[in-house]
């Protein structure tokens, strides 16, 4: 170590002690290793020099480097945040478009939903209405309904009490007629007839119209009222019959006060003269089988009786 640290110069004599004092074999091979070690420390030493010279020549371009390098680092940040600012405004720019259109569009909808609600308002008014109206409708028809079933059933009561009444009615007038029908025949066999709920009863004497007429209120009648033709006397009948009617005052009346129409007049007086129709005597209507004729009250006819059944 030491001879490696000592000058060139003086590594020489050290050299050249050591060859006197070794012998001459070893001398050679001693002399080989030393310059050898010595040319090892010399490109040792070299290299080292020239690597503690070559830091110091460097050192001034470094500095340069190192500020050209950090100027272009600004730079490039400057420039990525002037493009982050550019990027930043034209987001901003096209946010704020997108956002006016989405608040036109939202103020839209907004007016289409309130003018929606609007007519579903009045489509739901509309609705309700309609729907009173329905159940109104439907209360009036039930309670018109129920008053007409009501009524149509009150009014079958009544129809059916009257259909029971009408029956015992018949009944009764049946066993009635036929007890008159028996009491008749077995007093004046063949005389009375039955037509239409009434009995005729025709005589076979010859009376004045007021003994006719009282001959029939003895027999619980009256002498005939005729309300249509087929009351008239058959055709077979030639003879004539005092009827219940009578000329008073100048005017025909029926048994019972009852004035005769003046059409009735003239369309059954067949054979009546002007001085029968139109004198002011008294006069008494007869019944045959072609018309009615008048003659005087006193003359003696045959009479017809009626006694009705149905009251």
């Amino acid at each position: 170590e030491q001879f490696v640290s000592q000058p060139m110069e003086d590594r020489g004599n050290c050299l050249r002690k050591h060859n006197v004092e070794m012998d001459r074999g070893e001398r050679v091979e001693m002399v080989v290793a030393i310059y050898d070690s010595a040319d090892t420390v010399r490109h040792h030493d070299l290299r080292t020099h020239t690597e503690r010279r070559q830091p110091l020549q460097h050192t001034g371009s470094n500095e340069i480097y190192v500020k050209n390098r950090k100027h272009r680092a600004a730079e490039v940040c400057l420039c990525l945040l002037c493009f982050l600012l550019l990027t930043a405004v034209i987001v901003c720019v096209c946010f704020t478009s997108e956002r006016k259109q989405l608040l036109t569009q939202i103020s839209n909808l907004t007016e289409e939903r309130e003018k929606t609600l609007a007519k579903y308002e009045q489509v739901l008014n509309n609705n309700n209405n309609l729907t009173e109206e329905h159940k109104q409708i439907l209360s009036k028809y039930e309670q018109i309904l129920n008053q007409e079933r009501q009524q149509i059933f009150t009014n079958n009561i009544k129809l059916i009490a009257e259909k029971e009444h009408l029956l015992k009615e018949n009944k009764i007038m049946t066993e009635e007629r036929e007890q008159i029908k028996k009491t008749y025949q077995q007093e004046d066999p063949f005389k009375w007839i039955y037509y239409n709920f009434s009995f005729y009863y025709i005589s076979s004497e010859r009376k004045s119209w007021s003994d006719s007429s009282r001959d029939c209120q003895q027999r619980g009648t009256d002498l005939v009222i005729i309300n249509s033709s087929k009351e008239q006397v058959s055709d077979k009948e030639k003879d004539f019959y005092w009827i219940g009617l009578g000329k008073m005052e100048g005017e025909w009346k029926w048994i019972g006060g009852t004035i005769m129409a003046n059409g009735l007049l003239h369309c059954c007086f067949r054979y009546w003269s002007s001085h029968y129709l139109h004198s002011y005597g008294s006069y008494c209507a007869l019944m045959t089988s072609s018309g009615w004729i008048a003659d005087r009250c006193d003359s003696n006819k045959k009479w017809i009786c009626k006694r009705r059944i149905l009251k």
